[in-house]
């Protein structure tokens, strides 16, 4: 499961976000790594609060002491859905974002044929 996360995160995520920042005229470079720190950002958020909510849970209700392994499998799938929602919302901002059009060079205004002079 690992693994389809390194995936995700150093392969795919990158890949969609260069392609997206491209078409707009924006740095590919910046919005990767604004992908990634999104997803590492929410991943790291969720374990932490969920860290936070078993210690209280310890303290005030009596849990056991070495956590639950059904606890942090929750966590970590909260935390997993929590980094695709928030890179989603990442890659919806830079879709709204227009692509700029690329126009050809106007034509070439050439005189009159009857307004030229001959000396």
């Amino acid at each position: 499961m690992f693994a389809i996360e390194l995936y995700f995160l150093l392969y795919r995520l990158p890949k969609m976000m260069t392609q997206l920042a491209r078409q707009r005229g924006r740095s590919a470079l910046r919005w990767s790594l604004l992908g990634i720190g999104t997803w590492l950002g929410a991943e790291f958020g969720v374990i932490l609060g969920g860290g936070i909510v078993y210690g209280i849970g310890q303290e005030l209700a009596g849990w056991p002491e070495p956590m639950n392994p059904g606890y942090k499998v929750l966590v970590y799938v909260l935390a997993l859905v929590a980094a695709l929602l928030s890179t989603t919302l990442v890659s919806r901002i830079l879709t709204k974002e227009p692509i700029p059009e690329i126009l050809p060079p106007p034509p070439p205004e050439f005189p009159a044929a009857g307004s030229m002079t001959v000396e």
